[in-house]
This record gives C-alpha cells, structure tokens and sequence, in this order.
C-alpha cells in the first residue's frame, strides 16, 4: 500500500493573526520633500488557502477603529509575494491631535510587498506608491513599511 502526503507550502500560512503596521512616508511636492513617521495601524489578518488557484492566499487585513481590505498574494517557498492592491488610509496631519477629518488628509496607496513565516511569526515588507486624494499632484511613497503578526 502507498500513502502519498501533499504539503502544500500556502498552508503554511493559513491561520489567524494579530497585525501592527508601521513604517516611514515621504511627501514630495514642488518645493521639495519632507519624511514622516506613519502612526502605527493595529488589527485582525486572517489568511486562507485560494482554493481555486494553487499557490495563492487571500488575506484579509480588518484595522482596529478603520477599514477593512482584501488582497491576494502567492507563495514561493517560505515567502509571500503580495499582488498589488490598493488601498486608503487617513494620514494625520498634526501632532497629538485626535484623527478626525479636520487634522488628517486622505491618502491612496498602491501596495505591494513580500513577506517571510519565522514560527508564529510573519514579517511583511511592504512599499506604498500613492497621492493625497485631493490633490493629486503631492505624491507619497511608504519606505520601511513593516506589517509584523504573530499567529493567534
């Protein structure tokens, strides 16, 4: 009798996580640019097996007191290759003020990223390309994007 295992690599990162997101934004207008420490971004991933296409993940980023975003990526190896997506977020505009529409501005980003599994452990690198979404001649760029999760 032969018994035949499948180990499919995606499942290796199958599973339910607690996410913080940080990083670096740089802003660059006319007259020059200036960098920025993004607030840090809290939240529940999860993240699926594609059943209808072998060796890629859905993953569902939901943000404490934010939006909620899905995205796709495939695995290679010990790796995840995020496909490109986009998303919004509020920016903060002052410092120690609470986020509202009043001390923040609207931003939209195309992200994309790789990642690598250490234990319970995910580390995600990502690069975000985007403007402010009222004047979209201010392009911003997200340098040192790290999503760290820890397997619940």
């Amino acid at each position: 009798m032969l018994f035949v295992s499948c180990n499919r690599s995606e499942h290796q990162f199958a599973g339910d996580y607690s996410y913080k997101l940080s990083g670096e934004l740089t802003v660059l207008e006319e007259g020059g640019s200036s960098s920025y420490v993004m607030v840090h971004k809290n939240g529940q991933m999860h993240i699926l097996e594609d059943k209808t296409s072998r060796g890629q993940v859905i993953i569902t980023l939901n943000e404490m007191n934010g939006g909620a975003y899905t995205l796709t990526a495939r695995v290679k190896g010990d790796s995840l290759l995020l496909n490109p997506y986009e998303m919004s977020t509020n920016l903060l505009t002052a410092q120690s003020l609470p986020l509202n529409d009043e001390n923040s501005i609207v931003c939209r980003f195309q992200v994309t990223g790789k990642g690598v599994r250490n234990g319970d452990m995910l580390m995600l690198e990502e690069q975000w390309d985007g403007y402010q979404s009222s004047n979209t001649s201010v392009r911003m760029t997200g340098t040192k994007m790290t999503l760290l999760a820890e397997r619940n």
